[in-house]
């Protein structure tokens, strides 16, 4: 479900929407069932034809349940508010910025574990003459994990909450190239990089080839 006002105004604009997915699965060891619930909050406000800047609102529930395996279940309640502030020159160069505050928190019955997290993010995209464009994008993410010393380790829910990351300075970097040739054929170079607190770089590179009809 979806509320919007001020939807096609060029100074401000208000955005609400409710996100609700649940699911149900016979598997192997039994049952596994999932439900997902967002509310989310935008608010937009361009203060020229060049700068925008956004408010971004997250409140949802992400749960996981197996009664065959209570060592995998959990249930996260998670709150995020995110400014954002972008820069647009015409249809060449985009610049945007934004702080992320993050909170998620497991029910204390599935382990009680929580984390906190501060992410700096940066991107830039720039078009070159009309068949070719760049896209990098640069994020600083220090995350807080907090387990109860009574809590058993929940590799499940570790993953989930941390966003596959590690507790502690975590470093992501991406830079993507997309070039068209000819008139169908379009040519894809990407290369990923991070650096999860105190755990090896690792580098990640793609090459494709389309064909568009």
């Amino acid at each position: 479900n979806t509320f919007t006002f001020n939807r096609f105004s060029s100074k401000w604009g208000l955005d609400f929407s409710n996100i609700r997915n649940s699911g149900k699965a016979l598997l192997t060891y039994g049952y596994e069932s999932r439900q997902l619930v967002d509310w989310n909050a935008k608010i937009r406000w361009n203060l020229s034809s060049s700068i925008t800047l956004d408010l971004l609102g997250k409140k949802g529930l992400n749960g996981l349940y197996t009664p065959n395996f209570g060592n995998r279940n959990y249930e996260l309640a998670i709150h995020q508010v995110e400014p954002r502030v972008s820069f647009i020159r015409g249809t060449v160069f985009r610049l945007q910025s934004s702080y992320k505050w993050e909170t998620k928190k497991n029910l204390p019955e599935y382990g009680g574990e929580e984390a906190a997290s501060h992410a700096i993010n940066l991107e830039t995209k720039y078009n070159v003459l009309q068949n070719s464009s760049i896209n990098a994008k640069f994020t600083y993410n220090n995350i807080r994990y907090k387990v109860p010393a009574i809590t058993n380790k929940n590799l499940s829910v570790e993953y989930i909450i941390l966003d596959a990351l590690q507790p502690g300075s975590n470093y992501l970097w991406t830079i993507d190239f997309t070039k068209r040739l000819l008139n169908n054929v379009e040519v894809n170079l990407q290369y990923e990089g991070r650096k999860p607190a105190e755990t090896r770089t690792i580098h990640v590179g793609r090459a494709s080839v389309r064909a568009l009809f």
